[in-house]
């Protein structure tokens, strides 16, 4: 963990922004997260919980901070709320639970067939991609299946 965290407040420094302690905590929380993808209220509820005097706003501003300096991503779900990973992780993508909002990675991507189909059938020129995929994890299907069986 030491080492993403030196590696992060290099990658601060060297765009001009300072290395705070509320800065240091969002990405200790999301490093130890056992959840892929945090909103900023999770995030926020992890910072109440270690009991550290920074409020909503402030967790805010600071990962649009960390966002625009490359040190996390953003995924928005179905439902518009924004979630963020520390962009430290190998190519991937995710599954999404519609129902709890938990997200798995996924490592196969298909991109290359659909840049070969993009770039023959129309004048786009994609740069960059990013693969969500929307449904229902293994608990909340069961939970759900259960639910309508029962009515």
């Amino acid at each position: 963990m030491d080492q993403e965290i030196g590696r992060c407040q290099q990658e601060l420094k060297s765009k001009g922004y300072k290395f705070t302690k509320q800065r240091r905590i969002i990405i200790e929380i999301l490093l130890s997260s056992q959840r892929h993808l945090m909103t900023a209220s999770h995030i926020y509820e992890e910072v109440k919980k270690r009991k550290h005097p920074i409020n909503f706003s402030t967790v805010y501003r600071n990962l649009e901070t960390l966002l625009e300096c490359g040190l996390i991503r953003k995924a928005l779900l179905q439902d518009g709320i924004a979630s963020y990973e520390l962009n430290i992780h190998h190519h991937h993508h995710h599954l999404i639970c519609l129902q709890c909002h938990d997200a798995e990675m996924i490592h196969f991507c298909p991109y290359e067939e659909i840049n070969k189909h993009i770039r023959k059938n129309t004048h786009f020129h994609p740069v960059e991609h990013k693969i969500e995929i929307y449904g229902y994890c293994e608990q909340c299907h069961k939970k759900i299946t259960k639910d309508l069986s029962q009515k």
